[in-house]
């Protein structure tokens, strides 16, 4: 006995669903010549017939019922093989998982996402707004955006974009109609800022304080700008927030003030060195990039 191939097989089962060659020459876009030959070479392949005609139809012989049953488990798990590798190359097997603090997340990638959705349609996509490096790290992201991160040497960064901080008073300040405002001027104002612990951000505000000979004493802290500019509503408040939340979001009543001399900013994109990104997160990589 020859090898039976899957062509041989998917036209022996469509046969015995149908009934008749004609039938199942529709099914496969053949004509019913082609699928009599095909009929009988799969016969002399295996050494035993598998249909007898009875009233114009194709019928199963008894001792093939078992040859049948193992054909359909077996187109089965070829279909599902298929399903798992259109699910794989459309990225409905695993969600892509990004973590971003929300200045990034609302701005630079949610513009990348709308760019891969539009040629990954069923892709599932899951934005995390937590701690970047920790998401990463606990293998609970794919991918990491984030100001300036200090991370572990499993993190491979990659910068992105250039941004500063700024300082967010209302428009009623007489800070207001400057532009720009130094530190020192801000010093005996209710600073709502960063932490200088658990912040990046709120660790490059601090150094800038001190290389001013300054104190970095905020009145309130929070973890990310979004939060620190809604907090902003006594008079004399200042916030100090990255210059990327305003590619997102409007914030009416207030005005923002570049800060001399200027604290520069990095966003970095973060991705793990031990662990290999998925087809869908190497295309967001590379979105990203340019590439």
């Amino acid at each position: 006995m020859s090898e039976l191939t899957p062509t041989q097989a998917g036209v022996l089962l469509a046969v015995h669903r149908f009934g008749t060659t004609i039938e199942a020459a529709r099914a496969f876009n053949l004509t019913q010549s082609a699928i009599s030959k095909i009929v009988a070479r799969s016969e002399r392949s295996l050494g035993v017939p598998v249909f007898e005609r009875r009233d114009g139809r194709l019928v199963l012989r008894s001792e093939a019922r078992e040859l049948m049953a193992s054909l359909g488990a077996v187109e089965s798990e070829w279909s599902n093989l298929r399903n798992t590798v259109a699910d794989l190359r459309s990225g409905r097997a695993l969600p892509l998982r990004i973590a971003a603090t929300p200045s990034i997340g609302q701005g630079l990638v949610a513009g990348a996402l709308r760019k891969l959705l539009a040629t990954h349609p069923d892709a599932r996509a899951e934005l995390i707004m937590g701690n970047p490096v920790a998401e990463l790290s606990n293998g609970t992201a794919d991918i990491g955006f984030m100001f300036s991160p200090r991370v572990s040497d499993d993190i491979a960064l990659t910068p992105l974009a250039e941004g500063s901080i700024v300082a967010l008073v209302r428009k009623d300040d007489p800070l207001a109609a400057q532009g720009s405002v130094d530190l020192a001027e801000l010093a005996g104002r209710r600073l709502l800022c960063f932490d200088r612990e658990s912040s990046p951000l709120g660790w490059l505000i601090a150094k800038a304080h001190e290389e001013a000979g300054l104190d970095y004493a905020p009145f309130m802290t929070a973890p990310y700008s979004i939060t620190v500019a809604h907090l902003l509503a006594r008079d004399g408040d200042v916030s100090l927030v990255d210059s990327m939340l305003f590619e997102a979001q409007r914030f009416d009543g207030l005005v923002q003030l570049r800060i001399t001399p200027r604290i520069p900013i990095t966003i970095c994109m973060m991705t793990a060195r031990s662990r290999p990104l998925s087809h869908l997160a190497a295309r967001m990589v590379e979105i990203i990039t340019g590439g």
